[in-house]
């Protein structure tokens, strides 16, 4: 046992060295879809449908199955509007649909939300709009309608 130990320290030091000399962050290169498991709150900036303005979301990532995850985002602005969430993990991206309301109507469904790890705490990515023009190709699909920053809590 005690020779492999040289080998893992070696390892790891090669990893970190290799993080320090791209300029990347380290911790957002690292997670596993595990680590989107839970409740996260933030604010998505939309500019789009005509509204240029500031909405509180609550996205609740409650099942996960190998790369796949389902939850639920919450919407308190538009009377508690609730939507049926599954995902993905894509290499480094974190990508979302609202499939189905699960309370009210008021928000979009089917555009796809593309994250990325800012921090273990933090995601933080664009909204998609279905309503324009969407291309199946490419690491996001569709126009940016919306920004989003996302806290887990």
């Amino acid at each position: 046992m005690g020779s492999l130990r040289p080998k893992a320290s070696a390892a790891v030091g090669a990893l970190v060295l290799a993080a320090l000399a791209s300029g990347t962050s380290f911790a957002a290169d690292v997670h596993a879809t595990s680590d989107l498991k839970g409740e996260w709150s933030g604010t998505l900036r939309q500019f789009s449908h005509d509204i240029d303005d500031s909405f509180p979301v609550k996205l609740t990532v409650s099942t996960i199955s190998g790369d796949e995850f389902t939850g639920i985002m919450e919407w308190p602005t538009f009377e508690g509007c609730r939507t049926k969430v599954q995902g993905a993990f894509d290499g480094k991206l974190i990508k979302w649909t609202e499939t189905a309301y699960l309370k009210g109507d008021d928000v979009v469904l089917h555009g796809l939300y593309v994250a990325q790890f800012k921090a273990d705490d933090e995601i933080a990515g664009d909204w998609m709009d279905p309503k324009h023009t969407i291309s199946p190709s490419g690491p996001r699909y569709g126009t940016a309608g919306a920004s989003f920053t996302l806290t887990k809590q």
